[in-house]
């Protein structure tokens, strides 16, 4: 099995991160024609940055992760205000540190296949010890369900398999989850887990999702400080 899955209980996972602006000197001298303007700048690009940047950290994500946005939307973002600040020639002014908290995810977030539990049976019948009601055999002969595997897309590009003996059957909340045993037997059994967001934003994404944050957010001040300078 691919390393991307293990069983067990979903890990609880929380990450943030902030943005710095690139070239500020530059940004400096054309904030010092600005006075009073410059603050104004500052504040409304701060409030772009909690408006926009989900949008801008689910597309870094989806760069290399094969996850739904509705997850990465569910894991957050929440905004903590305060916790950061951004400071060009002088002029400081609180932001927002985003930061998003989510639990290990089931692989159906992540275009797993088959969807649900295959009802198809193999074409040849199988002796089973018990009793046929109909005939009164010790023995039935059953066609038994056709082996197959799941796969998800976890990283983008590529299907990772999970382990032979995977299996598909309802969770509690009625979804169709993979599942392993984890025993000797038929029990127990625990349901298959792979990333959180959290570990996305912090992973292969990570380059990404800066990279987005500090080009969009220089855009967003010099069209502020565009707007302040008329």
């Amino acid at each position: 099995m691919s390393d991307l899955f293990y069983t067990g209980q979903s890990r609880r996972t929380s990450g943030a991160f902030s943005v710095t602006m690139r070239d500020g000197a530059k940004l400096a001298k054309k904030l010092e024609k600005l006075k009073d303007g410059g603050e104004t700048a500052i504040k409304r690009t701060v409030s772009d940055f909690t408006a926009r940047a989900p949008a801008w950290v689910s597309k870094g994500i989806r760069q290399h992760y094969g996850v739904d946005t509705a997850a990465i939307k569910e894991a957050g973002p929440r905004a903590k205000r305060g916790a950061t600040s951004i400071s060009v020639s002088g002029i400081s002014v609180d932001g927002a540190t985003l930061e998003y908290k989510g639990r290990t995810l089931t692989p159906i977030h992540f275009k797993m296949s088959p969807k649900s539990r295959p009802t198809a049976q193999q074409a040849k019948k199988i002796r089973v010890p018990g009793q046929a009601i109909s005939t009164g055999s010790p023995v039935a002969m059953v066609s038994p369900p056709k082996k197959y595997t799941v796969k998800a897309t976890i990283l983008k590009g590529g299907r990772a398999s999970m382990k032979p003996g995977t299996f598909i059957a309802a969770g509690n909340g009625g979804a169709s989850l993979p599942f392993q045993r984890t025993g000797e037997g038929r029990t127990p059994i625990e349901a298959v887990r792979t990333l959180s967001v959290p570990q996305m934003i912090s992973g292969r994404a990570k380059d990404t999702i800066e990279e987005l944050l500090s080009t969009n957010l220089e855009k967003r001040f010099e069209h502020h400080v565009q707007q302040a300078m008329k």
